[in-house]
């Protein structure tokens, strides 16, 4: 299937996508893997790396979102202002809106709490003065958005492969290196 250069991403915005995916998926292996260690040591070692994960996702989400103001993505490959363009839309939307509030409520959760956060060697100074209610509440929000982005991953992959596979049409292989 060959398409014009334009109805492509370009090279960053690829590398981008795939590292965020990356990123995204290591995060979440993490967190579950935490499970497999007892208090202390390896869980304190698994928590840790899923904390720098998410702080490379909202860096990584930050450029992106810069880099998307400058670089337009190409047409789109489906109907302009159709049902399936608009949800495609809301759906890439809210990806993006929960690659940044899912680390940042983890954060805060974590800095109500009153627990030292350091992400990417950067120490995090604990500002904010809610206890445990308010960790809480952020831990449950940075779960409960988490588990929506998991569904909204779902929904993305699942549409790629529905282009792919059922309309044969090259709308995933505008994101695929080589394409």
């Amino acid at each position: 299937m060959t398409f014009a250069r334009d109805s492509r991403y370009d090279a960053l915005s690829m590398a981008l996508h795939w590292l965020s995916a990356a990123l995204v998926l290591i995060a979440l292996a993490l967190i579950e893997m935490k499970g497999a260690f007892g208090k202390g040591g390896g869980r304190d070692l698994v928590k840790l790396l899923h904390y720098q994960a998410g702080a490379l996702v909202v860096m990584v989400t930050v450029f992106r979102l810069g880099w998307c103001t400058v670089r337009r993505a190409p047409k789109a490959s489906v109907a302009p202002g159709g049902v399936e363009e608009y949800v495609g839309r809301m759906v890439h939307w809210g990806l993006y809106a929960a690659l940044l509030a899912v680390p940042v409520a983890g954060v805060v959760a974590l800095l109500a709490a009153g627990k030292p956060t350091v992400l990417l060697g950067i120490d995090l100074p604990v500002w904010i003065d809610g206890g445990k209610a308010v960790a809480k509440r952020y831990k449950h929000y940075h779960e409960s958005v988490a588990n929506g982005m998991i569904a909204l991953l779902v929904l993305h992959v699942g549409a790629a492969l529905w282009h792919r596979y059922v309309r044969r049409d090259a709308v995933m292989q505008r994101m695929l290196p080589g394409g």
